[in-house]
């Protein structure tokens, strides 16, 4: 049996675990049938899956000795019948009714004594099509890791019939090109440690300084966002879900004519349509909310299978701002958090990542979270896949692939994108008893996306954008005028 040391960032994840705050992330691709796909399809595509080889890390189980480091164990006895399961929905199945079984899978742990990851192939939608919803341990993978290797197993055509499931896939085979990325000599790896250690020394101290007022930057510090609805303990693992699309092309053109980032772009929206939810709710923020954007640190061309992110904080505009003063608080604010970490290596970054993690940790656990102030307000990770329009399995083609990630502690809303094609997907994650109906946030996006559009672009804004926001979500929608008002149909997800 094999066995590697876990990373700390990766280990992190397991020690801060808990039944209602599990640590796993994933997604839900939602496909088209082929129109000759025969009536057992399914059944041959779920058979191919489970006779599929399984790579690492996918064949790793974590153990905990009880002295000595924990470590990734290659499992000998992996059960494909465990990891790979068919289900169905009640014909014809719609997307309220998908996303209510994906919440109710999401919700559990995953088994410490198996390898950390389960797929499930859901049939029964209607229109002819399916879903594949895979979740996978945080400790695994990072969001560019795990949409490197969830893009890599499709096809750009819809005439390749090789079956090659995202536990099969192994980055940088299909290519000779793609520089491989060696283990670095133990010296120079010492070396990088040490470094980014003071570094992240050097960047924990300015921010206390800054927390004490005695250093001016325009960068958000952590423990500085209001408190609401959003930063509630956790009591229960029931969640809420919620997901919509937005057309990429006209998220930059936006972008391109603002002179800032698509990210800039999302999050202005996202901090609207949170302003507009919680007015809803009777508690309207008096200050900026704050986002947690997670940063990738991965060098180009580097496929393995691991967590390497840090994060910044950013304001996403003030309460009363129009949406075009709002996305330019938030340039502002972007822009300052990323000159404060410019200069640090990528092991500083771990580093600093690893510290403000655990910390986060230490007040949940001790409730003190609830005494200070939160850090942030939600969190919102944008993972951009690849530019192909057509991605395809075993001829099916994709149509939406959304994501479905994890909640840090305290904080319960998660907003995670995925791009694709022309194609913005937006997946919300929530504690379903703080945050009811999130139906009407991805409402509120589409809203203030076409105001956006509007203002910025003028007579050449296409005003078919909010109808183009694809909103699939869960379980039927309590009633509610004012989503009624904003669009005929409101959904969300909501269980135990």
């Amino acid at each position: 049996m094999s066995t590697t040391p876990i990373p700390a960032l990766d280990l992190m994840f397991y020690l801060t675990e808990t039944p209602q705050s599990p640590k796993h992330v994933g997604a839900v691709q939602v496909f088209q049938l082929p129109p000759d796909a025969p009536d057992d399809y399914l059944r041959q595509l779920v058979a191919a899956f489970k006779a599929a080889p399984v790579v690492a890390p996918f064949n790793r189980r974590p153990h905990f000795p009880r002295l000595g480091r924990p470590e990734w164990h290659t499992d000998p006895d992996l059960e494909l019948d465990y990891h790979v399961r068919h289900l169905a929905l009640p014909r014809p199945g719609d997307d309220r009714q998908l996303m209510d079984m994906v919440q109710r899978l999401h919700a559990p742990l995953l088994d410490r004594q198996r390898p950390g990851w389960i797929c499930h192939v859901i049939e029964g939608l209607r229109d002819n099509r399916f879903a594949v919803y895979t979740k996978i341990h945080h400790a695994y993978i990072d969001g560019m890791s795990g949409v490197k290797r969830m893009y890599g197993s499709l096809s750009p055509s819809p005439r390749t019939k090789k079956i090659v499931p995202t536990w099969s896939y192994q980055p940088g085979t299909d290519s000779a090109q793609r520089p491989q990325h060696s283990r670095p000599e133990p010296a120079r790896h010492l070396a990088a440690q040490v470094r980014g250690a003071a570094q992240a020394s050097g960047i924990l101290g300015r921010t206390a300084l800054q927390l004490l007022n005695l250093r001016d930057s325009q960068g958000q510090v952590p423990f500085c966002a209001a408190r609401t609805r959003m930063n509630r303990t956790i009591e229960r693992e029931t969640r809420t879900i919620a997901a919509c699309t937005l057309p990429l092309d006209e998220v930059r053109a936006v972008a391109r004519r603002q002179g800032c980032t698509v990210n800039e772009v999302v999050l202005a929206v996202i901090g609207a349509a949170l302003q507009d939810y919680l007015e809803k709710l009777g508690e309207p923020p008096q200050e900026s909310l704050v986002a947690l954007c997670p940063m990738s640190i991965r060098a180009p061309g580097d496929d393995t299978a691991s967590t390497q992110v840090s994060a910044i904080h950013v304001q996403l505009g003030a309460p009363q701002a129009d949406i075009g003063e709002r996305l330019q608080h938030v340039m502002a604010s972007s822009r300052a958090a990323k000159d404060e970490v410019r200069d640090l290596s990528a092991q500083a970054m771990v580093d600093y990542g690893v510290v403000i993690f655990g910390l986060w940790e230490v007040l949940a656990r001790t409730r003190l979270d609830q005494v200070i102030r939160p850090s942030c307000n939600v969190l919102v990770s944008n993972v951009p896949g690849p530019g192909d329009e057509g991605l395809y399995l075993c001829g099916s083609r994709l149509r939406a692939s959304y994501p479905i990630s994890t909640l840090l502690p305290g904080v319960n809303l998660n907003a995670t994108l995925l791009s694709h094609g022309n194609s913005l997907d937006f997946g919300l994650l929530g504690d379903g008893h703080a945050l009811p109906e999130l139906d009407f946030v991805v409402e509120r996006m589409a809203h203030h996306f076409a105001a956006l559009q509007r203002q910025v672009l003028g007579g050449s804004a296409k005003k078919k954008t909010a109808r183009k926001a694809r909103r699939k979500t869960g379980a039927a929608p309590r009633k509610n005028p004012t989503a009624r008002r904003t669009r005929p149909r409101a959904a969300t997800s909501r269980g135990g």
